[in-house]
């Protein structure tokens, strides 16, 4: 694509994505405490946003990967999975390269179990490694 190809009608800006993936995020509400905690922490450090990577990060680690561990809450399991697929339907190579490095390869390595659960995009990016 060039700039004269660049269509400013579909650009969002990182602000915007941003507050789209945690928008996103939150519909988890075992995510939300962990969210929370990331925007205070920032706001306390001064930083102006918390990123997308930090956002999924914290609810991978905090929320899905407990959750399949103690094999007791497949509702989190399922709906984490379908944010996922929210997450990769905003078409951002920023998010796409987030989830590919902290929610595909994961499944690859840990949870192959649950690839099948997952939804076309996630498998689509599952199957590009």
């Amino acid at each position: 694509m060039t700039m004269n190809d660049f269509d400013r009608d579909e650009f969002v800006s990182l602000e915007e994505q941003i507050r789209r993936t945690r928008e996103i995020l939150w519909k988890m509400p075992s995510a939300r405490r962990f969210i929370q905690a990331l925007d205070a922490e920032a706001e306390q450090d001064g930083e102006t946003y918390v990123s997308m990577f930090e956002y999924l990060l914290e609810v991978v680690s905090e929320v899905f990967m407990p959750a399949v561990e103690e094999d007791d809450d497949k509702d989190v399991i399922r709906c984490f999975l379908g944010i996922c697929e929210e997450l990769l339907s905003m078409n951002s190579s920023l998010l796409r390269e987030s989830v590919d490095d902290l929610v595909a390869k994961l499944l690859i390595r840990d949870y192959p179990h649950l690839i099948s659960q997952s939804g076309p995009q996630l498998q689509k990016l599952i199957a590009t490694h």
